[in-house]
């Protein structure tokens, strides 16, 4: 994790690029019989149209990075093959959610998901819904539907803190908005549980409550989340701002 760093940042400018991703035009053979071996063990899976991102750029509290369209086949050969292409990253949106006692809760995700059995931030891919007619990204409009999808709230359930937390550990950028519940951490824990047992199909089974770092012995919690959850329980995370 030598490479991992936290970072807040005031704001974020995403826009859609003209670029193919040559990795997948090259790889297309072994992308589609990897796809065909991964449907075999998760018929759930669809192979729709998302976003990997160029290496981002971040000055005075700004970070800007351009997203090339590919579909979710191609990543997927490309993260489980160890992100041998370092020209993109997985860039994501994530919500930090928070109890009114600043304690961070963390949802465990089903099996038929990328992040199966692992504790994360509610949060997951940028897709075609969330870029604007002028080719600009809605990142918090992405989080808000990745937020309502897996827990069934939004955004005016909680009070969004200024600004983003900007997580980068290999080739995943994980970009969060911290939201912060007016209710103790258990009674968030029981409201979150209770929305998700109202859902036909759900994504997430339990949520975890964090009042201290996740210990790197905690194998559950997906990499870049214990990074996250860490430095905002220490109150280390760096500011990007010059």
């Amino acid at each position: 994790m030598s490479d991992a760093v936290v970072l807040r940042i005031e704001r974020c400018r995403l826009r859609l690029s003209v670029k193919s991703w040559a990795f997948a035009l090259a790889n297309r053979p072994q992308i589609e019989s990897h796809w065909q071996k991964r449907c075999a063990c998760n018929p759930g899976f669809f192979n729709g149209n998302i976003y990997v991102m160029e290496p981002p750029r971040i000055s005075g509290g700004l970070l800007t990075a351009n997203l090339i369209e590919t579909d979710f086949a191609s990543f997927l050969y490309w993260k489980e093959n160890g992100y041998r292409d370092t020209s993109v990253r997985d860039g994501f949106g994530s919500a930090l959610i928070r109890s009114r006692g600043g304690e961070v809760l963390l949802g465990r995700q089903l099996p038929g998901h990328v992040n199966a059995g692992l504790l994360y931030m509610p949060g997951g891919f940028i897709d075609q819904r969330d870029v604007r007619d002028d080719g600009m990204v809605d990142i918090d409009g992405s989080i808000a539907r990745e937020v309502d999808e897996e827990i069934g709230l939004g955004f005016e359930h909680f009070l969004r803190q200024p600004g983003y937390l900007v997580t980068q550990i290999g080739c995943q950028i994980s970009i969060a908005v911290e939201l912060i519940s007016p209710l103790p951490a258990q009674s968030l824990r029981e409201m979150l549980l209770e929305r998700i047992e109202q859902q036909n199909d759900p994504e997430l089974s339990d949520f975890v409550i964090y009042g201290e770092p996740p210990s790197v012995e905690d194998t559950d919690v997906a990499a870049f989340s214990r990074l996250a959850v860490a430095a905002v329980l220490k109150g280390s995370e760096e500011v990007a701002i010059n």
